[in-house]
């Protein structure tokens, strides 16, 4: 590699900090360091006449290296590194240190220890320079079709947005008709109109008006263009990376061809086997030919195929004026290549018979809201009738009960969000059909925390719905009057109440999709302890997962109403837009290779590694190595500092340069206190270095900062290491535990700590030597303050003595 000739630009941010160091003793040590060409003062170096001096320096080759001093290194360091670039210098070629927040202002008090200060940091940053090597960027296809699971509402908004984008499109839905449990649950609150419209599609489908929304029979979804919807079909297999995924999927015979099938409903006059309808909530039946009703897509009958008799009876061949019913239909295989992936499988109801004292499925008047839904739809299987499913007379009493099998420990913890305002939607609607209904709410909480909400709730106060404050006990039943009698203690008045009801309505929790789990796996995707699929960063990035081009929207992460599952199916579609529109996905090589001489077996990279960029694969007989992915890696090093022999280093961060920038961060001391090395993660543990000095925070000069990727890529000899170049004590700052920016960084690095304190207490050093913090970037006053706690316990253990 050609030698290096490292080019050092001093910016004194309009002599602010030579006021404070001394400029003429740094350029002085500057020049003392070997493979320096260059030193160059100046007010700024970002922009204006300081980055022409840096860009003509690199233009007449003086330099190949670059240090820059610079005031605001966040944003300086962009257009000095773009300038660095434009001139001819590979963009990894450039250091950017903070003077300022990091030196000057910390220390103002002691000029004189600053400037030794800052003489070690600009000695750290020229040496890790000189042994930066070239990287490149990496450019990787990306197909520019998506593939959306699930055929719900966020579903069929994601892959209307996405094909109304240009993209192709493949919706596909393991039910014979899309709509899911929108479809099922006929109004939506606050509005109480249709739960299963959509917005109208923006591309240009004749005959369809832009209105604000449309059913989705005839919102022309189908007719969009690039939009391939496959129903009755499942995901089987995924294979490939970010931006070129082959996905197997799985189509179950309909029975019926879709383009013959002109829904006159002679089959079903004919069909001879009638089974529980359990879209109706089994209070109707229905035959082995069927559609449900009100019809969302496609408009085309299915064949039952646990129920149908098929050649034995095919009457409804026979009578099929069309011949669109085909009894020889096969499971078809088909592949799809798409770029990414958007998963919309929603939730359901949680299963409230394992709740034995509420006695649903033994008690047929105990239900459950949706179960209540279907009765109040129109077209359900009552026509909107409130009945006793038990003799199917009228239910003039009903009782909810809510968070049935929800915030509750020995079922599920959480609250789903939604129950209150879907029972308050129940009940506000039987009372508007049948004024004279007693309706009476059990509650722990109302939780009416959207927009109207709250109104919604008094609304339903003033119609006479009656609300009771606490969790009922137990519900049993009367057989002489066919009455369900509700035990339940009213928290507020402090008083047991026996409520006689007709029917008894359980609010349950909401739970993950069927199938959640194993789809997980074949996408590579984590599931949160709640079995809920898990966003890659709830507050920011809720419709993101860690694998590049897998997205998630609607209630696949948790129970949504319809306003935020829209509001996440629009999420989805423009981040996997984002990342498909220029059909290439360009990312930097900062990432980590294998040396495969060394690696052997061990499996420890591919399991640590957060983005499932480490696969092991073979070579020679009985023998693995790992393999990384450049465009999986996400560069935080984790599996550096688990590798047990050493075999994988991070390009841009390998240990010869973390090594050499702490012997050069320890090589100048100018103070009377002990030396403490603080190794910073480069997100929240360095942001709070940033923050201590924006706010000029004041702490003692000795600490000397070094920044790593992630303190996961450290390992326990690097710690011996400082000790060994001259620290008294180290810090590591990294993020929280439960914030890392690589999820388990942090983690893994406090145990590497703990673990080195124990061999330190062995080789007769104070482990109070070493210490993790973790801080966030406002906590910068914790950082000055541990700064100074470390000062102070190193002085009181006195100077580390080294066997």
């Amino acid at each position: 590699m050609e030698e290096a000739k490292v080019g050092v630009f001093l910016s004194n941010c309009g002599k602010q900090l030579s006021e404070i160091l001394d400029f003429k003793a740094l350029t002085e040590h500057v020049k003392k360091v070997s493979g320096v060409a260059l030193v160059v003062q100046g007010n700024e170096f970002w922009r204006g006449e300081g980055l022409k001096t840096i860009v003509d320096a690199i233009k007449s080759k003086k330099i190949n290296r670059l240090v820059v001093a610079e005031t605001l290194p966040k944003l300086s360091e962009i257009a000095i590194v773009k300038a660095a670039e434009e001139a001819g210098l590979n963009p990894y070629l450039v250091e950017v240190i903070d003077l300022k927040d990091h030196c000057a202002w910390p220390h103002r008090d002691t000029p004189s220890e600053a400037t030794e200060k800052a003489k070690a940091m600009l000695s750290a940053a020229i040496e890790r320079a000189k042994l930066l090597e070239p990287l490149e960027k990496l450019e990787f296809p990306a197909v520019k079709s998506v593939l959306v699971i699930g055929g719900g509402i966020a579903g069929m908004q994601a892959a209307e947005d996405l094909a109304d984008l240009g993209f192709e499109v493949h919706l596909i839905e393991k039910a014979p008709f899309l709509g899911g449990l929108a479809a099922r649950a006929g109004r939506f609150f606050p509005t109480d109109d249709c739960a299963i419209c959509i917005q109208s599609p923006a591309s240009d489908v004749k005959a369809i008006t832009h209105t604000s929304r449309k059913c989705v029979y005839r919102s022309g979804f189908s007719e969009i263009p690039n939009l391939n919807i496959l129903t009755n079909s499942k995901v089987v297999k995924v294979e490939g990376v970010p931006g070129n995924y082959k996905v197997t999927i799985e189509k179950k015979p309909r029975y019926v061809d879709e383009s013959k099938c002109v829904r006159c409903d002679l089959c079903t006059t004919v069909c001879p086997v009638e089974v529980p309808d359990e879209y109706n909530a089994k209070l109707k039946t229905r035959k082995a030919i069927y559609i449900n009703t009100p019809p969302v897509h496609p408009p085309v009958y299915v064949i039952d195929e646990s129920a149908c008799k098929f050649q034995e009876c095919a009457k409804c061949v026979e009578i099929c004026p069309t011949k669109a019913v085909k009894l020889n239909q096969k499971t078809e295989k088909l592949t799809l290549n798409v770029g990414g992936i958007i998963v919309a499988t929603g939730f359901k109801e949680y299963d409230p018979s394992v709740i034995k004292e509420y006695h649903y499925g033994e008690y047929p008047n105990v239900i459950t809201n949706l179960e209540l839904a279907r009765m109040i739809d129109g077209f359900g299987p009552t026509n909107g009738a409130i009945i006793k499913p038990s003799d199917r007379k009228p239910a003039k009493r009903i009782v909810f009960i809510q968070c049935v099998g929800s915030r509750d420990r020995r079922w599920n913890p959480w609250c789903s969000s939604i129950c209150c305002m879907i029972s308050l939607k129940n009940a506000m609607l039987i009372k508007s059909a049948y004024p004279d209904t007693d309706i009476t709410i059990c509650y722990i909480d109302i939780r009416t925390t959207g927009r109207e909400h709250e109104y919604y709730y008094e609304k339903a106060r003033e119609m006479g719905i009656k609300f009771v404050k606490g969790r009922p006990t137990e519900i049993s039943h009367d057989p002489d009057g066919n009455i369900l009698i509700v035990d339940v203690e009213d928290a507020i008045l402090r008083r047991f109440f026996e409520l006689e009801a007709d029917l008894v309505v359980l609010a349950t929790a909401m739970v993950p999709s069927e199938d959640t789990k194993e789809l997980a796996e074949m996408l590579g995707i984590e599931l949160d302890q709640d079995g809920f699929f898990k966003e890659y960063n709830a507050k920011l990035r809720p419709t993101e997962t860690k694998i590049r081009g897998v997205y998630l929207c609607g209630g696949a992460t948790f129970p949504k109403d319809a306003p935020t599952s829209s509001l996440h199916a629009h999420s989805a579609a423009v981040k996997a837009a984002k990342f498909l529109s220029t059909g290439k996905i360009i990312k930097d090589q900062r990432t980590a290779f294998v040396n495969e001489e060394y690696c052997g077996d061990c499996e420890f990279c591919p399991v640590i590694c957060p983005f499932n960029a480490i696969t092991l694969v073979p070579k020679g007989e009985d023998h693995f190595v790992a393999q990384v992915s450049d465009l999986k890696c996400e560069g935080c090093g984790i599996c550096v500092g688990t590798c047990p022999v050493n075999a994988i280093e991070l390009r841009h961060s390998r240990p010869k340069q973390m090594e050499a920038q702490m012997n050069a961060l320890l090589s100048v001391n100018g103070t009377s206190k002990p030396l403490i090395l603080a190794i910073t993660c480069s997100e929240c543990g360095h942001t709070a270095v940033d923050s201590s000095g924006m706010a000029m925070m004041q702490y003692p000069a000795n600490v000397r900062v070094m920044k790593v990727p992630c303190t996961g890529i450290l390992q326990v000899h690097q710690f011996l290491q400082a000790f060994k170049a001259g620290a008294q004590g180290v810090m590591v700052v990294g993020c929280k535990t439960d914030g890392c920016h690589y999820e388990v960084g942090s983690q893994k690095a406090q145990k590497k700590v703990d673990l080195a304190k124990v061999l330190l207490k062995e080789y007769g050093i104070e482990p109070e030597r070493l210490e993790m913090l973790h801080m966030v970037f406002i906590e910068g006053d914790k950082f000055a303050e541990a700064a100074q706690m470390m000062t102070e316990r190193i002085e009181k253990l006195g100077p580390l003595q080294l066997m």
